[in-house]
């Protein structure tokens, strides 16, 4: 009798749209440490984030597998690798504004070149924020950047004003270790500069840790 009315429950849950909070779509912003077409003169001869040995072991790639199995359902979330337009004066995300991701990782700045204030930043990656969650509910992660400095401040301001997550990633930057210079794959100042594997793990790891309960909370409503 109680298995009959435990099936009973189930399918109730099933007809109220509890199958609606299913995670379908991640949508990770990045740059070159996200992906990264083949430069041979650099040495860098992949399409993945510089500068990890394999696609595998990207952040991007490595976060999306957390993401998967802590939802642990029958199909696995779409990832959708995303840039912006401008990312040098911290513009460009018009096209991602109608997206329909439930969770949406934003690990952009490195190649920022204007000014690093309020007006011409911090405002900006704010209205991104606003415009990218636009009338739905997703998960957003703010990763600083890899270089670290005053923009990690103002990402983290920013993420905080627009109930954001923030994840900073200045102490990862700092450790050697984490630099794929430190592993001996390439020989490139400017490729070994990104993460190696270990940096790549590591932001993953870093991500996950903030995303982990809101996800799950999430995909259990």
């Amino acid at each position: 009798m109680w298995k009959k009315g435990l099936l009973f429950v189930c399918s109730a849950l099933m007809l109220a749209g509890v199958q609606a909070q299913e995670i379908k779509k991640v949508m990770i912003i990045g740059n070159s440490i996200m992906r990264h077409g083949a430069a041979p003169q650099l040495g860098w001869n992949s399409d993945w984030g510089m500068a990890a040995t394999s696609r595998d072991k990207d952040y991007a790639h490595l976060l999306h597998k957390k993401i998967s199995d802590a939802v642990g359902q029958a199909k696995a979330p779409e990832l959708q690798l995303a840039n912006l337009s401008n990312e040098k004066q911290m513009k460009g995300w018009e096209h991602l504004s109608d997206n329909d991701a439930d969770v949406i990782v934003i690990q952009i700045s490195d190649n920022y070149r204007g000014k690093q204030n309020a007006e011409e930043f911090q405002n900006n990656y704010a209205q991104m924020i606003r415009d990218l969650r636009g009338d739905r509910d997703p998960i957003i992660v703010c990763l600083t950047n890899w270089g670290g400095g005053k923009l990690n401040e103002m990402i983290q301001a920013a993420a905080k004003e627009n109930n954001a997550l923030a994840v900073d990633l200045a102490p990862l930057a700092a450790n050697p270790e984490n630099k794929a210079g430190s592993e001996g794959h390439f020989t490139n100042g400017g490729v070994n500069w990104h993460p190696g594997d270990r940096g790549m793990a590591a932001i993953a790891d870093a991500a996950f840790t903030v995303l982990e309960a809101p996800l799950k909370a999430k995909a259990a409503k």
